[in-house]
């Protein structure tokens, strides 16, 4: 087999069609034609630009907002970072260094763990890593699993990391919901949408009060979210902790968000299968919902505009303007345009904060005295 294209024909000839959740799956993990196992997505230059690579002050406000959850939990003496799909390492690496400058911080921070299920990424994570501060470096763990997770308190940070995990669809046909799943037409040589010849046992998650009844109407359930946010909703009701969630926001109950993602311009997803990045987008009503079921704190959503101006994002690119000479300050500003600008990634890109309920006081919009001092220090 010489592509993902040539394993998908042979899979569905043999054991008939695939579900949306399985197609996913496979263009993104497949172990030796996977995108994530084969590509490095990531860059102006790449397939797709994240927050981290189109500007520093991302990471940077980030790691505050951690430094700042810290201290709202109480500066517990031991406790572990976690990130999850770290990407290219971009925003661990500037999220490092804005934490080694709080002696204490760093001090007490046990681990600092990398979830990565992607050996290729691993590498490039591992090689934009290896000028951190020694102290810091000794602490970076790279795992596969929450169970990896010791059991002390922890605060976690997910951008752009639930978009890209494998859902299931459903759609309204004459004949009822069906599960939507990939086949492929060996006289046109395509691959296409069909349907599943039953009723599904997913229908049985569509809302109660919002039920649509319109022939082609597309219900999503992001099953493995779902599992993943348990599991991790799990260890925030045991131990004193705290996540932060930021990613494309899902706007509509109903609708088809599946989309692949080419030199940073949306394809069709069965064009460059393995080649080209697949994603949806990320419901987080459901994750708010979830939350409330293991008794947890939520704060928010807002879109990511408000998120990282109530951070303090345009007192920093002030700071930084200052010494920047002239192409640099073109480059602050077309960052910080990117990040907050309600047309690009402001309005789309929604922010989440989930944690336990014994930690006091835990807001989500920040004093903005405490991230001055805290942003004037990185000067």
């Amino acid at each position: 087999m010489e592509n993902l294209e040539q394993v998908l024909k042979k899979r569905i000839s043999n054991f008939g069609p695939i579900s949306i959740s399985d197609f996913i799956l496979e263009a993104n993990l497949n172990p030796k034609f996977g995108y994530y196992n084969n590509n490095l997505p990531f860059g102006k230059t790449n397939d797709y630009l994240t927050s981290p690579e189109i500007s520093q002050m991302f990471g940077e406000l980030i790691a505050l907002w951690a430094i700042d959850c810290w201290e709202k939990m109480g500066e517990p003496k031991k406790f572990n970072l976690v990130e999850l799909g770290p990407g290219s390492g971009v925003l661990m690496k500037d999220f490092l260094r804005v934490i080694k400058l709080n002696s204490k911080f760093v001090e007490k921070c046990n681990k600092i763990f990398l979830f990565e299920v992607s050996p290729f990424l691993k590498k490039i994570q591992k090689k934009n890593l290896k000028n951190t501060d020694n102290k810091l470096l000794k602490k970076v763990k790279w795992i596969k699993s929450l169970d990896e997770l010791s059991e002390i308190p922890f605060i976690l940070i997910a951008n752009e990391f639930f978009d890209a995990l494998p859902i299931k669809q459903i759609q309204m046909t004459r004949n009822g919901w069906r599960e939507r799943m990939v086949n492929y037409n060996k006289e046109k040589k395509n691959f296409f949408i069909s349907y599943s010849n039953n009723p599904t046992i997913f229908q049985n998650f569509l809302p109660k009060k919002n039920k649509s009844k319109k022939i082609g109407s597309i219900y999503e359930i992001p099953f493995n979210m779902i599992i993943f946010l348990e599991s991790l909703f799990k260890k925030l009701k045991k131990i004193k902790s705290a996540c932060l969630i930021i990613d494309y926001a899902k706007k509509k109950i109903f609708g088809n968000s599946l989309k692949s993602i080419k030199k940073q311009k949306i394809i069709n997803p069965f064009d460059m299968i393995g080649k080209s990045d697949i994603s949806t987008h990320v419901n987080f009503n459901l994750i708010k919902k979830i939350s409330k079921k293991f008794n947890l704190i939520c704060n928010g959503p807002i879109n990511q505009r408000n998120f990282l101006i109530k951070l303090g994002i345009l007192l920093r690119a002030q700071i930084l303007m200052k010494n920047a000479d002239s192409r640099q300050k073109k480059m602050l500003e077309n960052g910080l345009d990117f990040l907050i600008n309600k047309n690009k990634m402001g309005q789309i890109f929604n922010v989440i904060s989930i944690s336990n309920k014994k930690i006091s006081n835990f807001i989500f919009l920040y004093l903005l005295l405490f991230l001055k001092n805290l942003i004037n220090s990185l000067i």
